[in-house]
C-alpha cells in the first residue's frame, strides 16, 4: 500500500459483480463513506480505528452496478476542506478513473482544480447520505470526480435515487441518464455582477477568458444580480458550526473511537477524550458552534432566515438563466495551506453557495488559468437541474476538445 497517498487499501480491489454500468470502473474513496470492514476514521483522532460494519448505499449501489473499489485516500478531518487530502495525487496518478468526494463546502470542486479532473456536488436529496460520517448534515453529500461529465452522470445515475435509509432524501428524484453525445444543453449562463468585487484584476481577466470559451460553444452569457452575495459565507459559517457541534456529540470515547486512557475517573475521561479528539481547526467551529447553540442562538436563528432569503434570491435568478457562472477560486493561494477555520472559508469562498442552497454544481478543469493556476469554472443550476449541469459541462467540453463529442 501507497501510505503517502492511502489511508487504506484492500490487497484486491473489491467487486461484487463484473457486470453493470460502471463495470471495470475503479473507485476511489475517502474514509468518512462507510465500506464495510475498511478504516473508517475520516481523518479525525476521533475515530481511530473505527472499521464500518457495513457499506454506505452509495457505496452498495456502486459495487452493484459492477465498479471496483481500490482503497481509500487520505482526507482533511471530518472532510471540513482539503488539508491533507490526497484525492487529487491520486487520481492524478490514474490509481482509478473515479474518485468520491465529501463536499461540505466546495471540496470535490476545488480537488477538481487541483487534479485536472471535473468535480461535482450533486444536488442535496438526490444521493443517499446513509453511511457517510457527516459533519454539517443540511449541507455536506457525496461528490464525484471523473475525466469527464459524462463519467460522472454514468455514475450519479447508478448511485441516485430514493433511500429508506435517509430520511434527508427528496421524495421524488429525477432520473439522470448516462448520456453520449451530449444532451441538449441549457443555452443561457448567468454571471452575478457582484461576483467583481471578489475577484482580483487578474482572476478577472481570466474569468472573462474562461466565460468566452462558453459563449463560443454556444451559450448565452448573461449578468444577472445577485443581491447578499457577500453573506453566504457568513451564513454557512454560523449555521455549519452549530450542526457540527451538535453532530460531533457523539464522539465521546465511550462506546467507540479515542478514548484518553490516563483518566482518573469517568468524566475526567469524557472530557479528555473530547480535547484530544478533535484538531485546532474543527474545535474552532465547534466551539462556536456551542455558543451559537447555547449562548446566542437566535444568532442561529437569523442566520437560518437569511439562507432562506439566499435561496430563494437564487431561485429567482434561475427564472430568467439556466445556470450561473462563478470560479471555483478566486485567488493563486494553495486551498491545501489553509490551517485555520478563518483560512478555509477564505479559500472556499466561492464555492459556499451551492452547499448553503443544496444546488448542483460542476467545476470544470483548466478552462480559467491564472498565471499557471487553475481557478476552475463553475457551474451551478437549480435544484434537481442535475442532467441540465453535466450536459452544460459536456458541451463545453466538447467544444474544448474540439471534436464535438467525448
Amino acid at each position: 500500500m501507497n501510505s503517502d497517498i492511502f489511508i487504506y487499501q484492500p490487497e484486491s480491489p473489491v467487486q461484487e459483480s463484473a457486470d453493470g454500468l460502471l463495470a471495470n470502473r475503479q473507485v476511489l474513496t475517502q474514509p468518512d463513506i462507510s465500506v464495510q470492514g475498511w478504516l473508517t476514521d475520516a481523518g479525525c483522532q476521533a475515530l481511530t480505528g473505527y472499521q464500518a460494519v457495513m457499506d454506505a448505499t452509495t457505496i452498495a449501489r456502486l459495487k452493484s452496478a459492477g465498479a471496483s473499489l481500490i482503497g481509500s485516500t487520505r482526507m482533511a478531518e471530518l472532510g471540513l476542506g482539503i488539508n491533507g487530502s490526497t484525492m487529487a495525487e491520486a487520481v492524478s496518478a490514474d490509481h482509478g478513473d473515479l474518485g468520491l468526494v465529501t463536499d461540505l463546502m466546495g471540496e470535490a470542486r476545488m480537488t477538481a482544480c487541483l487534479s485536472g479532473w471535473f468535480g461535482y456536488k450533486p444536488s442535496y436529496g438526490l444521493l443517499s447520505r446513509f453511511g457517510l460520517v457527516g459533519l454539517i448534515p443540511s449541507m455536506e453529500c457525496t461528490g464525484f470526480l471523473a475525466q469527464t461529465p459524462a463519467g460522472i452522470a454514468q455514475a450519479l445515475s447508478a448511485a441516485a435515487g430514493p433511500d429508506e435509509n435517509d430520511f434527508s432524501m427528496a421524495p421524488e428524484t429525477p432520473e439522470i441518464k448516462p448520456f453520449a453525445p451530449p444532451e441538449p444543453a441549457p443555452d443561457k449562463i448567468g454571471v452575478p455582477r457582484q461576483i467583481k468585487e471578489y475577484l482580483p484584476p487578474s482572476a478577472q481577466t481570466a474569468f472573462s477568458a474562461g466565460l468566452d470559451h462558453a459563449a463560443k460553444a454556444g451559450f448565452e452569457i448573461i449578468e444577472v444580480d445577485l443581491p447578499g452575495f457577500g453573506q453566504f459565507a457568513a451564513v454557512h459559517q454560523v449555521i455549519a458550526a452549530a450542526e457540527a457541534s451538535s453532530a460531533c456529540g457523539k464522539y465521546d470515547g465511550v462506546r467507540y473511537g479515542f478514548r484518553a486512557d490516563d483518566a482518573q475517573n469517568w468524566n475526567d475521561m469524557y472530557l479528555q477524550s473530547r480535547g484530544r479528539g478533535f484538531g485546532p481547526r474543527l474545535k474552532s467551529l465547534l466551539f462556536q458552534g456551542a455558543y451559537f447553540q447555547f449562548e446566542n442562538y437566535p444568532a442561529f436563528e437569523n442566520a437560518c432566515a437569511l439562507r432562506q432569503k439566499l435561496v430563494n434570491r437564487l431561485n429567482e435568478t434561475f427564472e430568467s438563466v439556466h445556470l450561473l457562472a462563478l470560479p471555483a477560486r478566486s485567488s493563486n493561494e494553495d486551498p491545501c495551506g489553509a490551517d485555520t477555520l478563518e483560512e478555509t472559508y477564505a479559500a472556499f469562498g466561492l464555492t459556499l453557495p451551492a452547499n448553503l442552497a443544496g444546488l448542483p454544481a460542476l467545476c470544470l478543469p483548466g478552462i480559467i488559468q491564472n498565471d499557471g493556476t487553475d481557478l476552475g469554472l463553475q457551474l451551478m443550476g437549480a435544484h434537481m437541474a442535475d442532467a441540465q449541469v453535466l450536459a452544460a459541462g459536456s458541451k463545453i467540453n466538447a467544444w474544448i476538445k474540439g471534436d464535438g463529442s467525448e
